[in-house]
């Protein structure tokens, strides 16, 4: 049975950036030609640490949703994810990784349609805007790639590329190309901040069409939210497959369907901040509401706070109230608990049986490259002050110690049976940690808290975990305590 997981980015800041991951997993369920689909993020959950946790089929195909052959896709998704290669195996399971959705050839097909569905014809200017980077060359090559491909199919009178961090710059388009009308379809995966805010600011735009000295500038949605991209997707995970091959003793027979596993673990009547019911599972407070029975339409509710601020941490507290899921045969209560939760029915039943697999801090930092590198630089109270801080406002109960030489003995039990397990410091703390590193180093001024400063925004005066961080660690050492 094959599971496609699709490994993506996601962000700390933007509630908008992973949608285009959740809206192709649904597709691509839709589509019937996988199993199982699930989605695995960088700065969200379920975490590329951890998402395959929860990945029990035999043939698994992790296909990274990113534009270009970068330092997320060759080093990032491999490293998170604990794969070798484009085949990794772990005893009966077999983990291909294919190269990132945005450079395959079919990829120009998609940057065409975006085109014409705005309007462009024969006599227009296609230029594929990227991103583009200094620090990597091999950020670019897909762009020109593309561009390339596209100009090859002879649909548009001109065809070229443009960047927002490199040569040639977005804002020389007008100057380079001729046509009295532009066409700008962004190579990113999501309407985010880029694509969302800078890019439009710094062109100036009017919105999807700009008039400006005779000429017309068209700004299409980005590729990775078209509904083509299943396609794409598709065709990468039928290659990866035929590369390397399930064995033949292992192939279903005609006919087969995938079973779903009963829960391991018996729910309890409260799970965080969840209280499972006879016939139905509630946030808190009365419930005023019935979400439908639909795990994305769950996600998306919960993704935000009464306040209306994004929740990038699924477990911090404060989860939105009163509404109520019936359990009414469309949806099971570990379905709702997943959508709320990510990974804590499968973490709970890994804990009970003495089979989670835990990480400490020291070695999640230690694996930490790029801007996050410096996270490492963290003391030893600074990273006792910030588990303190940020897990304590979170309702998983980490299992994780500090250092390697605190972890449970292998197949110990953990205490709390009715707790959620956190097996790993999360992206949000490892975000937390670097910046407490630099804080360290030179401490800037504490703030008065500022309830809408979003809550993974450390860097903003005002953020209560910065200032809760921040008064922990201005704090005089009492003689006796840690460094």
């Amino acid at each position: 049975m094959t599971h496609l997981v699709l490994a993506g980015h996601g962000s700390h800041l933007n509630a908008d950036s992973s949608e285009p991951f959740h809206r192709l997993a649904a597709a691509l369920r839709a589509g019937g030609e996988f199993d199982a689909v699930s989605v695995a993020l960088w700065k969200e959950e379920p975490s590329l640490a951890r998402a395959l946790d929860a990945v029990d089929d035999p043939d698994v195909v992790v296909v990274p949703i990113f534009i270009s052959t970068g330092y997320f896709t060759r080093t990032v998704v491999p490293r998170e994810m604990r794969l070798d290669g484009p085949l990794t195996v772990r005893g009966s399971q077999r983990i291909r990784c294919t190269p990132p959705v945005g450079t395959h050839p079919r990829l120009a097909d998609v940057i065409i349609e975006r085109a014409r569905e705005a309007g462009a014809g024969p006599d227009d200017a296609l230029v594929v805007l990227g991103h583009g980077t200094r620090r990597d060359s091999e950020s670019e090559k897909n762009v020109y790639a593309m561009a390339g491909l596209v100009a090859q199919r002879g649909c548009f009178a001109e065809c070229g590329v443009a960047f927002i961090d490199q040569e040639p710059g977005m804002l020389t388009m007008l100057d380079r190309f001729r046509a009295p009308r532009l066409f700008v379809v962004p190579l990113f995966i999501a309407e985010g901040w880029h694509v969302g805010e800078t890019i439009p600011a710094d062109l100036a735009l009017d919105g999807p069409e700009t008039r400006r000295g005779g000429r017309v500038v068209h700004y299409t949605p980005p590729v990775g939210t078209h509904p083509a991209l299943a396609a794409v997707v598709t065709d990468l995970a039928r290659e990866a497959l035929d590369r390397f091959p399930a064995p033949a003793s292992r192939l279903p027979s005609p006919g087969s369907r995938r079973t779903v596993p009963a829960s391991r673990l018996p729910l309890p009547a409260f799970l965080g901040e969840l209280r499972i019911e006879p016939g139905r599972v509630c946030g808190p407070g009365d419930p005023a509401c019935e979400l439908p029975p639909d795990a994305d339409a769950i996600r998306r509710c919960v993704r935000f706070d009464a306040a209306g601020r994004y929740r990038p941490l699924p477990g911090a507290r404060g989860l939105p109230g009163g509404w109520c899921v019936p359990l009414d045969g469309r949806i099971a209560a570990e379905e709702v608990v997943e959508a709320v939760y990510p990974l804590a029915a499968v973490h709970r039943a890994q804990a009970a049986a003495g089979a989670l697999r835990i990480v400490p801090l020291d070695e999640v930092l230690g694996r930490q490259s790029g801007r996050y590198e410096s996270a490492r630089q963290l003391s030893e109270r600074g990273r006792t002050v910030i588990r303190e801080v940020l897990c304590g406002r979170c309702v998983r109960t980490p299992a994780w110690p500090l250092t390697a030489p605190q972890l449970p003995s292998p197949g110990s039990l953990l205490p709390t049976p009715a707790s959620i397990p956190c097996p790993e410091p999360c992206s949000v703390l490892v975000a937390l940690a670097r910046e407490a590193a630099a804080w360290e180093a030179e401490p800037p001024t504490p703030a008065p808290v500022d309830p809408s400063v979003p809550f993974a925004d450390f860097e903003t005066p005002g953020n209560e975990v910065r200032e809760a961080v921040l008064a922990a660690l201005l704090e005089p050492v009492r003689p006796g305590a840690s460094p």
